[in-house]
């Protein structure tokens, strides 16, 4: 804590515990001499003497006695911020930030991360949700270690750690008239209730270029940017259709009574799903875990997993 106090301050308060300049020196590193200089250059400032000199030593003073009681308090108030200090570097040292899409968010990060997490319980996890270009984006300014995203096409500055397929699937209730069909063909959802995602996302951009190539006009029931709206809208909808990444709904199918079943066009099935970090950036020891975490939980959570 000496770093955090003015110099003259720190050695009185050494000297006045010690009770001598000779016995001081043997903590302090000083001679006698640059000691005593410190001491009367103090006093000097005060204009007031701090000691009474014995030949046995040194008493403090009235005014000795109120400085010593400023300088421990000055002293534990240095400790004090330090410990501050140190805790949030320590802190920022295991916080983890995590950019991910709207999908990703949803169910399958929330439950993949607690599992991380009951192992490293002193970690700090941010988990940022972002459209893609903006996960991308995050990684190349900094502001996260790991993005993961569904894409079509490699972004430029950002290495993939892992990619799988990643379609459009149909979700619907088992009890759907469709439910046990191996797959589906766009002009069947015409005659249900159908659940769209935002424009802007990958999800919708494929179904919308789909329905184009087949000419087929999808008047959705419901549209948002939010997943968990139309999720619980499929549960509740009567026949409700949710075109739906698997990845995104697959660890609670089961338990909702949900299933998702693959479409028969061809573009449906040309998204992937990227891991990603920032190329030439080496992941710290935290980071490196959480990715291969990430990549084994995407690894056995991937389509070709799914039960009929």
């Amino acid at each position: 804590m000496r770093k955090l106090l003015e110099p003259s301050l720190y050695y009185f308060s050494v000297v006045a515990q010690a009770g001598s300049l000779t016995s001081a020196t043997e903590k302090l590193g000083l001679t006698v001499s640059a000691l005593s200089r410190h001491i009367a250059k103090l006093e000097g400032d005060l204009g007031v003497p701090l000691f009474e000199r014995h030949a046995r030593g040194m008493v403090l003073s009235h005014a000795g006695r109120l400085l010593l009681r400023h300088a421990q308090r000055t002293l534990a108030d240095a400790q004090s911020v330090f410990e501050e200090i140190q805790g949030d570097e320590r802190r920022r040292s295991r916080t983890l930030t995590i950019a991910c899409t709207e999908g990703f968010a949803f169910d399958f990060l929330p439950v993949s991360l607690a599992g991380f997490c009951s192992k490293h319980p002193d970690v700090a996890l941010l988990l940022e949700v972002v459209p893609s270009d903006r996960a991308s984006q995050m990684l190349l300014s900094g502001e996260a270690s790991i993005a993961l995203a569904f894409s079509f096409k490699p972004e430029p500055g950002v290495v993939v750690q892992f990619t799988q397929r990643a379609p459009v699937m149909a979700l619907m209730h088992l009890e759907h008239p469709l439910a046990t069909r191996s797959k589906i063909a766009l002009k069947e959802l015409t005659a249900y209730p159908v659940l769209l995602q935002d424009k802007g996302t990958t999800n919708r951009q494929l179904f919308d270029i789909a329905c184009n190539v087949e000419s087929i006009e999808i008047v959705p029931t419901m549209t948002s940017r939010y997943v968990a709206a139309l999720y619980r809208f499929a549960q509740v909808v009567p026949n409700a259709i949710m075109p739906s990444g698997y990845v995104s709904v697959a660890k609670r199918l089961a338990a909702d009574q949900l299933t998702a079943i693959p479409f028969d066009n061809p573009l449906l099935t040309q998204r992937r799903l990227q891991v990603m970090t920032l190329a030439g950036r080496q992941l710290d020891e935290l980071a490196e875990e959480c990715l291969r975490w990430l990549i084994e939980d995407l690894t056995r959570t991937s389509f070709k997993t799914l039960k009929r």
